[in-house]
């Protein structure tokens, strides 16, 4: 039986294609970060990927939301240098059978993490990232939401917002030492 590290691995490697190297880095309640070996479950915390000749090709974190039946976890997939979202997965939740699990599996609702708008400031992020309505999205910083599903896909959209708000400054504040593996 697998245990959650060897799964988180698995996930972060899914969402952060092509990477070679994983390195865990501990985040400090100032903002601080430092490389940690061994499992940070339930510690807040960021894996970096890089590729075989030591690129950093992105940047995964884990966040949790109440959806309409449970908590949704999920992972995002974050470029740094272009400051957007570039995948999401949600790894533990109970969504409804059909609707609510679709987060998952709808190739629309996944199109919205390609190059999802998640630039920052120093205090957080520039525009607030936010599920709308489906087929109304305008802005680079909205999820489209799955019809019928509307819940769930809120519940994913505050949990990027809330955690990208935290993360994201983070990492761009300590890009230099993380595109090092320092």
């Amino acid at each position: 039986m697998r245990d959650q590290a060897e799964l988180a691995r698995e996930n972060v490697a899914l969402l952060v294609p092509g990477g070679a190297k994983q390195l865990t880095y501990l985040v400090a309640a100032d903002g601080g970060i430092s490389l940690f070996e061994g499992d940070a479950a339930g510690k807040e915390h960021f894996v970096a990927v890089y590729a075989a000749d030591g690129d950093l090709r992105g940047v995964v974190w884990s966040a949790g939301e109440r959806g309409y039946a449970d908590m949704i976890l999920g992972m995002f997939a974050y470029d740094p240098g272009k400051e957007i979202i570039t995948g999401f997965r949600a790894v533990e939740m109970k969504e409804t059978p059909g609707l609510g699990d679709k987060i998952n599996t709808d190739p629309e609702f996944q199109a919205n993490f390609r190059a999802l708008d998640a630039r920052s400031t120093a205090g957080g992020l520039v525009n607030p990232i936010r599920a709308v309505k489906h087929g109304s999205k305008k802005h680079p910083w909205e999820i489209d939401a799955i019809s019928g599903a509307t819940i769930s896909s809120r519940a994913v959209g505050r949990m990027l917002d809330r955690s990208a708000a935290r993360m994201a400054p983070i990492i761009r504040r300590n890009l230099e030492r993380i595109q090092k593996g320092q």
